[in-house]
């Protein structure tokens, strides 16, 4: 098979010409000379047409007359002799003469269809007609002249000479009439004639002409073999050319007919697959690939359901010779040539890739629980220190401790950077989602960044004329603005100052600028400023530090937020960054500080004894009646401090709605007191507390009293950890609510379980012994409580690594202590109330 289609050929081309002529300018000519014969031919038809009709005519005027005639003739024998059969023709004549004038209307009005027929002969008719009717009358009163008066009256009456004159007349009017049609027909003859005469020399010229190209286009052909040698020996060296690219090519490539067939494959390919040159001319393809069999055409089955005309890159599981496989990446396009469709496939295997993916990946890993463990205990550290954990500091001990925290939290930030370029390529960041003050959020970051400001001996300054609110994951912007204000104050000179400013735009957009004093971005550095590894200067000798990556990770949070980022650089004039963010419309009588509760209960006495009951505690209830109803108003912009669900609703089954707060960021930590009654469910679900019908007032009003104080008795924690410095930072934190029995191992571990009932466990995953997830089956014995689990690890875990038995997962230096304490608190409502009734 050429790999050239042959449309593309100069053969081809030079056959152009000859070719439009014996296409089109042939065919044309054909198709004139059969019309115009065609209509000779017609008009022949036409012409025969009226003859037939004029001879018809006169024919049908003649056998009228003929009637009146005969009719005349009975008339007159009968008026002479008196006897009736002489009336005999006179009745036969009667009878026949009605069908014949309307076959002689028909007739002439059929005429009149014709273009340019003359409506004059119809009024002659009408005349002819009239005639007729005057003398039939005529004759019928001298017949009945006879009957009454006797044969001297009507002959008295016949002899007037009144009757003769009405023949004449009508033999008159009907010979006018006969020589008319004659004359036309005659005229129409000589002009059929005429046109026939043009018909034919017409056709004669187009037939001259259609001999005259024909024989140009021979000639043609005749010049244009002389080259056709060389044009072919072009092509052949074409075609050689293109199959040494193809034999040479260092991937396997591959063609396929429509059908799946294998029709030519490569040395790289060859080499690849482990067959000979000709072993897999057609053969079906899946002696190569696994490719879907699922009843549709191979080439459907190829592309699942792309175009492969526009190129496709998609993976297969490539079998060898030997039956053993591999991944390869396929690239597909399709072409189309005479004899049909084709697919080339250019292979590539893709065992090394993996491989080096693996090694990323758990490099990646090891990265990830090796520093992310060490700085986790030293940010903690300090933070403690920095809120007094450790005791009062003086003034300067405080500041210096607070400048190791904010530096400590650089460090993480830096080794963040690099693992969250992996979770964007991977599409697993993820984010905490809530309302926030946009100057709030500048002020935060621009308080974080005043180390980094003193030392580069630059001044940051905030201008925020009016509170904004937008929606968004806080740590992320923050991780946003820092990476914006740390580029800014590297760049620009010593003493100049870093504006940052906070101003709303139209379309209900916050924007959050942040302006430098320095050399701009340049001109050859614009397009790839966002993205990976990209820096204006390259070499190995660069002033300032960075891994390229800051803005290109800011790209994908200001973008998963709705938002954009970009940047506005006048020549010498410094560069202004820009993120644009959607304004989050809040109602001000719905963000006011009245706590609220939302019920979700159908029944209408169940929901006000509720809200009655939660109106003694001063709080005020929402209530609803359905699952749907419930969902969309904790998306309002009301901040319940708990909610009481019933489970049997109109609409579905309250867990559902439960297991889909638990899955947003934004009600993951929603106290829900369950009010049902349905018996207490062994599922994880981050209950404060499960209430069985009829309600317990008092355990009722406690639940609340916890949820609105955000108050629960201590609490004993199982902390699972090989690190003594995150077991210490971690005991710190939770101090005031738990009591922890910490574990380095899951042997320890385990003994502890024996002696003890903790109410939580906080795991680690990488032990020295195993998983930290080993544990799950000893925290969810029969008979006993299920104890609430937090997974606390610098690893990132997927899906499919967690169960039911995991109540929440926090990534250490992702995750602050705070968050850590608020989600021990959440879950110690639900250990507290499991053992009630």
């Amino acid at each position: 098979m050429s790999l050239v289609p042959p449309s593309h050929s100069p053969v081809t081309k030079g056959l152009r010409l000859p070719a439009v002529v014996g296409l089109i300018v042939v065919p044309l000519l054909l198709l004139t000379m059969a019309l115009e014969i065609r209509r000779e031919f017609d008009r022949g038809r036409e012409l025969r047409a009226a003859v037939n009709h004029s001879y018809e005519e006169r024919l049908q005027m003649q056998t009228v007359f003929s009637l009146i005639q005969d009719a005349e003739t009975g008339q007159r024998g009968y008026v002479i002799t008196g006897q009736k059969r002489f009336l005999e023709p006179y009745t036969h004549a009667l009878g026949a003469l009605g069908q014949e004038r309307s076959r002689l209307r028909k007739l002439q009005e059929s005429e009149l269809e014709h273009p340019g027929a003359d409506r004059a002969e119809l009024a002659e008719l009408d005349a002819i007609d009239a005639q007729i009717g005057a003398k039939l009358a005529y004759m019928r009163e001298t017949i009945a002249t006879r009957d009454t008066r006797g044969a001297v009256a009507a002959r008295v009456m016949v002899g007037d000479g009144i009757g003769k004159q009405i023949m004449d007349d009508l033999r008159l009017r009907m010979g006018r009439m006969s020589s008319a049609e004659t004359q036309a027909l005659s005229e129409r003859i000589v002009a059929d004639a005429e046109r026939t005469r043009a018909t034919e020399h017409l056709t004669l010229t187009l037939f001259l002409s259609l001999a005259l190209l024909l024989l140009g286009a021979f000639v043609l052909i005749l010049l244009q073999g002389r080259g056709r040698q060389r044009l072919l020996k072009k092509v052949e060296l074409n075609a050689a050319r293109m199959t040494a690219i193809f034999d040479s090519a260092q991937d396997g490539l591959l063609t396929f007919n429509r059908s799946g067939t294998v029709e030519s494959l490569n040395r790289a390919g060859q080499a690849m697959f482990g067959y000979g040159p000709i072993d897999t001319i057609g053969r079906d393809a899946s002696m190569l690939f696994d490719i879907p069999q699922d009843g549709r055409l191979f080439l459907d089955r190829l592309g699942d359901g792309h175009d492969l005309r526009e190129g496709l890159t998609r993976e297969f599981l490539a079998r060898r010779r030997d039956g053993s496989t591999f991944p390869a990446e396929v690239s597909l396009g399709r072409f189309d040539l005479a004899s049909g469709a084709y697919v080339v496939a250019a292979v590539r295997d893709m065992s090394e890739r993996r491989r080096i993916e693996q090694m990323k990946s758990e490099f990646v890993s090891t990265v990830s629980h090796e520093l992310r463990t060490p700085l986790t205990s030293i940010a903690g550290s300090l933070g403690l220190l920095a809120g007094g954990a450790g005791g009062d500091l003086s003034e300067r001990a405080g500041r210096l401790v607070g400048i190791a925290h904010a530096n400590s939290q650089r460090l993480v930030r830096l080794i963040n950077d690099i693992l969250d370029i992996e979770k964007i390529e991977s599409g697993q960041m993820t984010f905490a989602m809530e309302a926030m003050d946009v100057a709030e959020l500048a002020r935060g970051a621009l308080d974080a960044m005043q180390g980094l400001a003193a030392e580069l001996g630059v001044e940051m300054v905030l201008t925020a004329p009016e509170p904004l609110t937008v929606r968004g994951d806080a740590d992320r912007l923050i991780q946003v603005l820092t990476n914006l204000l740390s580029n800014a104050a590297k760049f620009s000179p010593k003493g100049e100052t870093v504006e940052i400013s906070v101003s709303r735009r139209e379309g209900g957009r916050a924007r959050l600028s942040v302006q430098d004093r320095g050399p701009g971005v340049p001109e050859s550095f614009r397009q790839r400023i966002f993205s990976k590894f990209a820096q204006a200067d390259g070499s190995d000798t660069r002033r300032l530090g960075g891994t390229g990556l800051g803005l290109a990770i800011c790209r994908e949070i200001v973008e998963r937020h709705g938002g954009r980022i970009f940047f506005d650089s006048p020549p010498g004039e410094g560069a202004t960054f820009h993120v644009d963010l959607p304004l989050f419309d809040t109602d001000p009588s719905q963000a006011s500080e009245r706590r609220q509760i939302l019920i979700c209960e159908d029944d209408a006495d169940a929901a006000t004894v509720l809200s009655e009951m939660t109106a003694e505690l001063g709080l005020d209830a929402t209530v609803v009646g359905t699952l749907a109803a419930a969902d969309a108003a904790l998306r309002e912009p009301i901040r319940y401090i708990a909610m009481l669900l019933d489970l049997r609703l109109p609409d579905g089954h309250g867990l559902d709605l439960l297991k889909r707060l638990r899955s947003r960021p934004e009600t993951r930590s929603l106290p829900v007191l369950i009010v049902s009654g349905e018996a207490a469910s062994p599922q994880s679900l981050d209950l404060l507390d499960w209430l069985q019908k009829p309600v317990d007032i008092e355990r009722l009003r406690a639940g609340l009293a916890n949820a609105r104080r955000g108050e629960l008795a201590r609490l004993l924690v199982l902390h699972v950890e090989d690190d003594p410095d995150v077991r210490q930072i971690v005991a710190t934190a939770l101090c005031d609510h738990c009591d922890i029995i910490a574990a380095d191992s899951l042997k320890s571990a385990r003994r502890i379980l024996r002696n003890s009932s903790p109410q939580l466990a906080i795991l680690d995953v990488a032990l020295g012994d195993g998983s930290g997830l080993d544990l799950l089956p000893d925290l969810r014995k029969p008979g006993r409580p299920p104890v609430p689990v937090i997974v606390f690890t610098a690893q990132s875990l997927d899906d499919g690594q967690l169960t039911d038995s995991v109540d929440a997962v926090l990534t250490k230096s992702r995750a602050t202590l705070k968050e850590l304490s608020e989600r021990v608190q959440l879950l110690a409502g639900r250990a507290l109330g499991e053992g009630a009734p």
